[in-house]
């Protein structure tokens, strides 16, 4: 009776099964949105329109570009996190006996699954404001290749998909870089 809870414990109920379509869903149209935004003219009403809203010297179309491509960065991550958890969770290496909820406890991250994309647009915007104030420099980047819409777009999907603490533990989206897996395997 008490291994048949456990075992009942350890897996995925229907509320966690739903939340990881939602999340899975939510990521997909972020990317299929942002994608169509960046690199066609479907939404050039709605990008005109920004572009009058404002009476700023700024210009909307780069910095709703840039923020789209970090929010695309950040759902890329977002989705390759997910189906990494969910790899892990129902194929583990060891060869055990999967324990679903304990490799991939959905109901505690969904919120960053939500909340990732947004920040990676956010960071997008703040690593430009870096460039052009020359706080951060790229050696590559020079003042006039930052005027091209597709680096900005480049920058941005960088900083929205890189963005991961180096030493993450039981983050949803870990994996270690390789100057991080070589010091730990020493």
């Amino acid at each position: 009776m008490i291994e048949s809870l456990q075992t009942n414990a350890e897996k995925h109920d229907g509320w966690d099964k739903f939340l990881m379509f939602a999340i899975a869903l939510y990521e997909l149209a972020l990317l299929i949105f942002t994608t169509i935004w960046l690199f066609t003219n479907a939404f050039a009403e709605y990008k005109t329109q920004f572009v009058q809203l404002s009476g700023l010297d700024i210009n909307e179309t780069v910095t709703y570009g840039l923020f789209f491509s970090g929010v695309l960065g950040g759902s890329f991550y977002c989705l390759r996190a997910l189906y990494q958890r969910l790899g892990e969770a129902y194929t583990p290496i060891d060869g055990s006996e999967p324990k679903p909820r304990r490799a991939f406890n959905v109901k505690a991250w969904s919120l960053w699954y939500f909340y990732r994309p947004i920040q990676g647009g956010v960071l997008a915007l703040i690593l430009l404001c870096l460039l052009n104030s020359n706080l951060v420099a790229i050696k590559q980047l020079s003042g006039e290749s930052l005027k091209s819409y597709f680096t900005l777009i480049a920058v941005g999907f960088l900083a929205g998909f890189g963005t991961h603490p180096q030493n993450p533990g039981n983050h949803p989206g870990h994996f270690c870089q390789i100057e991080a897996c070589s010091n730990e395997l020493r």
